[in-house]
């Protein structure tokens, strides 16, 4: 297995059913295009700067499913969940895939991680967006008048 196999986490069985889909294809910059989404490069973090860092801890678990807390202001936490796809100097990719999408997300306002074990899931979705009164099909809407 080469460097990049490894940084992407090839060898999970999340990226080899990602890998799989006859929409994915690696691009000649190193990237990868999947349903219309374009990753770029996997950035190599083995400098003397980054070893021990968040994007590197996160780069060396890349394909394994994670849920990550982001500090939101100075006292919100949010989480978003997901299988690690790409991590970046300021930024991660998680892959939702019950809502087949990409989430992309501030690096410097990950505060937590969890790690998942192989076929676990946390027992609530926190990708849902919460629904806002008055928009279509979420939540109670206003009366007109």
């Amino acid at each position: 297995m080469d460097n990049y196999q490894k940084q992407r986490g090839v060898n999970s069985p999340g990226m080899q059913r990602l890998h799989q889909r006859t929409d994915f294809e690696s691009t000649a910059d190193g990237g990868s295009e999947l349903d219309n989404f374009h990753s770029p490069p996997q950035p190599s973090f083995d400098t003397e700067e980054m070893r021990g860092s968040m994007q590197a801890i996160l780069a060396d678990n890349i394909g394994n499913y994670v849920v990550i807390e982001f500090l939101i202001g100075t006292g919100e936490i949010i989480r978003k969940q997901g299988m690690l796809y790409v991590v970046g100097r300021s930024f991660v990719t998680l892959y939702d895939e019950l809502a087949n999408n990409f989430i992309v997300c501030d690096i410097y306002s990950v505060k937590f991680v969890y790690f998942y074990m192989p076929g676990d899931r946390p027992r609530y979705h926190y990708n849902t967006l919460p629904p806002i009164s008055g928009e279509p099909g979420m939540g109670p809407q206003r009366p007109r008048g």
